[in-house]
């Protein structure tokens, strides 16, 4: 009989937790189990040995067994204001089957009341708390892959909604690490509240180091916060979640949120490698950069 803890990883077909997963499947000293609403998207988790059970946050009777035999989990939620019930059915239901370490991976703790999603991570972290869990909650800051992933960058052109606000930026791969070691360690990382963000750039100098490694021109195309907000809201984005960004952005332009750009020092104490910066990140992905 297996006394490797059981990880169950919440998002797993998504960028982190997709990458999360893979780490701790590679580990080999835990058992990981992928909690997925379409299990047929999760195959190739599948096929490296990661069990995979029916989660949907939204039907709470997909929790309890998904949770059964669960020693951890990563708690992970899409970009919507239902985040606040999915986390509460969830947890109520993690600590109803044993779950005794609970991973969050949350938003930036920037000092300001006015950001109400952060917020939202916020109330969902003291809740953990309440409960009795042993924890560890993730705040990122702005993802870099964000670039390519909402499409803010087309043909050598980079979007911008934030003027020259200076942003704190963290890979996904490096919120992926991070959460991966505190889910294999928690006795180490128990009680922890890390901030995640390892280099401040703004639009122009992310355009500026992209000119000068891909060695073609890359320029800024600036934009209001008023433009996201409608194109987020065609394509089909919550519109309670992105009134919230809607409300960043014009926080961050007015330069009215303090230590937008507070950066880190704990990502090499955590993980014993050294964060990913936007040089580093540009020549891994030269080719998603490319045009």
């Amino acid at each position: 009989m297996s006394t490797q803890p059981t990880i169950l990883v919440l998002g797993a077909t998504g960028k982190v937790g997709a990458k999360i997963a893979q780490i701790l499947a590679q580990s080999g000293d835990v058992k990981v189990v992928a909690g997925v609403r379409s299990p047929n998207k999760a195959k190739t988790l599948e096929a490296i040995g990661i069990e995979i059970r029916h989660l949907d946050l939204d039907r709470q009777e997909t929790l309890a067994p998904a949770l059964a035999g669960i020693d951890r989990a990563l708690l992970l939620t899409g970009y919507t204001v239902d985040m606040l019930k999915q986390s509460k059915a969830f947890l109520d239901t993690a600590k109803q089957t044993g779950v005794e370490h609970i991973v969050h991976i949350g938003a930036s703790g920037a000092p300001t009341n006015e950001v109400a999603h952060w917020g939202w991570h916020q109330l969902i972290e003291k809740y953990i708390e309440a409960l009795g869990f042993s924890f560890t909650h993730l705040r990122p800051e702005a993802f870099m892959q964000n670039l390519l992933g909402f499409g803010w960058l087309k043909l050598g052109v980079l979007t911008n909604y934030i003027a020259n606000t200076r942003w704190s930026w963290v890979s996904c791969d490096d919120v992926a690490l991070v959460a991966a070691v505190t889910l294999r360690r928690p006795q180490e990382h128990r009680g922890q509240i890390y901030p995640l963000g390892y280099q401040a750039a703004t639009m122009p100098e992310i355009a500026k180091e992209l000119t000068e490694i891909i060695g073609k021109p890359f320029q800024v195309d600036n934009h209001s916060p008023e433009e996201f907000l409608e194109t987020v809201l065609k394509a089909g984005g919550d519109p309670a979640y992105m009134q919230c960004i809607y409300h960043q952005l014009k926080l961050n332009i007015a330069n009215a949120i303090p230590q937008a750009d507070a950066t880190f020092d704990n990502f090499e104490q955590i993980t014993g490698q050294k964060p990913t910066t936007w040089r580093s990140l540009i020549q891994q992905e030269r080719s998603s950069f490319l045009y």
